[in-house]
């Protein structure tokens, strides 16, 4: 779990449960919350050592100090969280990376994370969440500059990179019926939509790449003029809103490859041009379901036309 997310669920669990023993089961029916996201954020915990036990679990001396900070202000909380990060060897690990490289994409967190402590992790979107989470805390503790997916050891002034294609346009549009008009918090968002909440983020990012969405503050969502327009237009106003919104935004150096090939786009192609411009080294399953993800935006947009074993851009 990202920190952002848990420190949001630390602020909002009964002090009561700070000092005495707990289950997953308490808390989450404390909060009402799903026990899904509350077993991640225990995990989490567990991996800072601010709580242990297996089946019930406890606060622990630095985990009651962090609890308590974050409530009243992050500033002394970030110290009490560095102090814990010193005696963890995976992030020293990470640190060690950061300073030798400059920068690392949460895939190759992930991926140094399998390396070195043989973890089982294959799907990209494990390796992602995992990067992300870790990425996430050092960057909270100033450890290092997280943004857009990459940890930075110097502030990045640029542009974030465009998150690669999550979801279909269908989706994207059912995200901005239920944040209008007034916006929401990520993990109601979720539960409406029964999306996991790492993938809800990885969506909402890919709605904030296209100018759809800002992230006002931690957790929560609104949409922005485009966004409301978007939500409101009837389709055929939509389709077109939702072209030039394509076009102008991050993706257009996709589509610029795709014209410089001037080729027949087929799901094959499009996964290897997509794992190209990325610089990942996905599995072809994985290629097929991204492709599939951008080639709904270009069909739906109407910049693609069917031929023969695949599709064709208009002129």
């Amino acid at each position: 779990m990202r920190i952002g997310r848990m420190n949001e669920i630390l602020k909002e669990i009964p002090e009561q449960y700070l000092d005495r023993e707990f289950s997953t089961r308490d808390i989450a029916n404390a909060m009402g919350a799903n026990a899904t996201t509350i077993n991640n954020f225990i995990t989490t915990l567990k991996s800072l050592d601010f709580v242990s036990g297996r089946r019930r679990f406890r606060f622990t001396e630095p985990g009651v100090r962090y609890a308590l900070l974050i409530r009243s202000g992050e500033a002394r909380a970030r110290e009490v969280l560095g102090e814990q990060l010193s005696k963890i060897e995976y992030f020293d690990v990470i640190k060690h990376m950061l300073q030798q490289t400059g920068k690392l994409s949460i895939f190759e967190i992930g991926e140094e994370m399998v390396r070195r402590y043989n973890k089982k992790w294959r799907n990209p979107l494990t390796l992602k969440a995992y990067g992300a989470a870790i990425a996430s805390i050092l960057g909270f503790t100033g450890f290092g500059h997280y943004r857009g997916g990459i940890l930075r050891l110097d502030e990045e002034t640029e542009e974030m990179e465009s998150p690669v294609p999550y979801l279909s346009v269908e989706k994207m549009v059912k995200i901005l019926e239920i944040l209008f008009p007034v916006g929401g918090k990520i993990h109601e968002l979720a539960r409406v939509l029964g999306t996991n909440e790492r993938r809800m983020s990885q969506e909402l990012a890919c709605c904030r790449a296209l100018g759809f969405v800002r992230h006002s503050r931690r957790g929560f969502y609104e949409l922005t003029a485009e966004g409301r327009e978007i939500a409101c237009c009837v389709d055929v106003l939509r389709r077109r809103r939702f072209k030039e919104h394509l076009r102008s935004s991050g993706y257009k150096k996709l589509i610029e490859r795709l014209y410089s090939e001037n080729g027949k786009i087929t799901l094959v192609r499009l996964g290897e041009i997509l794992a190209e411009e990325y610089n990942r080294e996905w599995s072809a399953v994985t290629k097929r379901t991204y492709a599939k993800k951008f080639l709904n935006w270009l069909k739906y947009s109407g910049m693609v036309i069917k031929v023969q074993g695949g599709y064709k851009l208009r002129e």
